[in-house]
C-alpha cells in the first residue's frame, strides 16, 4: 500500500512520515488522528411477548352464575304468579267521607238534551262489550255534568262511583274493595240496570265509574251525560282538606 506524502502547511516542503517539524521552516507539525468509529447506536431489547392467559375458566363460571340468578328471577315471578306488588296498597291521605257521597245516586227519567258517551266497545252497540270474571271497565265522569247510567247483561254487573283516588287504590290491589278507603256511592249488581242519575260531579271533575262483572259475559251500556253545572263544589271536591 503506497505511503502518502505529507506538506508542510507553513511553506510547502515535503514532510517525512510522522515529523514533529517541518525541516525547512521549523513549524510544528499536527498530525491527523485516526476517525474514532462511531459504534453503532444502542437499542433496548424488545420485551418478549407475554402468552395470553386463558380465561376460559371464568367465562365458564361468569357464565353459570348467570344462569342461576335467571332462574332465581324466573322461579320468583312464578311463586308470585307474576304479583310483585299484590301486598302493596296506596293510602289516602284525605278519604271521601259519608257526607261527601251525598246525594246518592237515583232514578232519573233522561233529558232530552243528554247526550250518549258511551254505549258500544267495538264496531257496532248490538255487540256490546265483553267482560271477564272479576274483570271491569271505567270511564271518567265529565266534570259539571250529570252523569246517566244504563245497561243490560247476561252477567251480573255492579257499579261504582270512585274518587280519582279511590280508584288507585282500587287498580293497585287488582280489584280488591278492601284496598279502598273512605266512603262511595254504588248500583248493586244486576243484569238490568234503570236509568240512573249520578250528581256529584256537577261540581267536582274528580270521579271515576267502574262497571265490575260477576263473570265471563257481555254488556249492552247506554251511558250519558247533560250539562248541569253547579254554582259552587260538590261531593269530594266540597270535602275540607281534599284535593
Amino acid at each position: 500500500m503506497a505511503t502518502r506524502q505529507s506538506y508542510c502547511p507553513n511553506c510547502g516542503s515535503p514532510l517525512q512520515q510522522n515529523a514533529a517539524f517541518c525541516p525547512n521552516c521549523g513549524t510544528k507539525i499536527i498530525s491527523s488522528q485516526p476517525q474514532q468509529q462511531m459504534q453503532p447506536g444502542l437499542y433496548p431489547l424488545a420485551a418478549p411477548s407475554q402468552a395470553p392467559v386463558s380465561t376460559g375458566p371464568y367465562k365458564a363460571v361468569i357464565g353459570v352464575l348467570l344462569i342461576i340468578i335467571i332462574l332465581l328471577g324466573v322461579g320468583l315471578y312464578g311463586a308470585t304468579s307474576g304479583h310483585l306488588f299484590t301486598g302493596y296498597r296506596y293510602r289516602l291521605a284525605n278519604p271521601p267521607s259519608v257526607q261527601s257521597t251525598q246525594p246518592i245516586p237515583a232514578p232519573a227519567a233522561l233529558p232530552s238534551s243528554a247526550k250518549t258517551i258511551w254505549n258500544a266497545c267495538g264496531a257496532s252497540p248490538t255487540q256490546g262489550c265483553s267482560m271477564t270474571a272479576n274483570g271491569w271497565r271505567e270511564g271518567t265522569i265529565p266534570d259539571t255534568y250529570d252523569y246517566y247510567v244504563y245497561f243490560t247483561s247476561n252477567v251480573s254487573i255492579t257499579v261504582y262511583f270512585f274518587t280519582l283516588g279511590q280508584f288507585v287504590q282500587y287498580t293497585v290491589c287488582n280489584g280488591d274493595l278492601t284496598c279502598v278507603t273512605g266512603s262511595y256511592d254504588s248500583l248493586p249488581a244486576t243484569i238490568s240496570q234503570s236509568t240512573t242519575v249520578f250528581k256529584l260531579a256537577e261540581g267536582c271533575g274528580d270521579y271515576v265509574a267502574i262497571y265490575v262483572a260477576s263473570a265471563v259475559g257481555i254488556m249492552k251500556p247506554i251511558v250519558s251525560v247533560d250539562q248541569n253545572p253547579a254554582s259552587s263544589p260538590t261531593g269530594y271536591c266540597a270535602q275540607v282538606g281534599a284535593g
